[in-house]
């Protein structure tokens, strides 16, 4: 088989991939909408998604300087811990978070830093109206 072929190949499957996955969305949809169980269908969208990401990944390193993208720290995983003090975000055991003992729950460092300089120009604020006579 031809290296074009093998592109087809994979780009079919790929678009039958994309296909199955928006009829399992509709089919997830339909099911919450009647009360039916969703597991299954969750699943089997867990597979298709993963064989898909995997087809992709492998496709996108085929051309040279593409690198296909590494997978981000603040993707949400695992159960939810908590929200983000600064802007009200769930905050994911998975998640690159800042350590949570220092001040509290923050969904990442710069909402950590907003935290704290709103934190310092509310302590400059009061210490003025105290200062002052």
């Amino acid at each position: 088989m031809e290296l074009r072929e093998l592109e087809l190949d994979e780009h079919k499957r790929s678009r039958v991939l994309r296909a199955q996955l928006r009829e399992l969305y509709e089919d997830s949809i339909d099911a919450v909408k009647f009360g039916l169980p969703t597991d299954e269908i969750h699943a089997q969208i867990d597979l298709l998604t993963a064989e898909l990401s995997e087809l992709e990944e492998f496709k996108n390193e085929e051309y040279e300087g593409l690198e296909a993208p590494k997978k981000s720290g603040y993707k949400i995983s695992g159960k939810k811990i908590g929200c983000c003090k600064h802007c009200e975000k769930e905050v994911f055991e998975g998640q690159k978070a800042p350590n949570s003992k220092e001040e509290g729950l923050f969904c990442n460092y710069y909402c950590r830093k907003l935290y704290r300089k709103r934190k310092d120009g509310e302590a400059q604020k009061n210490n003025r109206a105290t200062n002052t006579i």
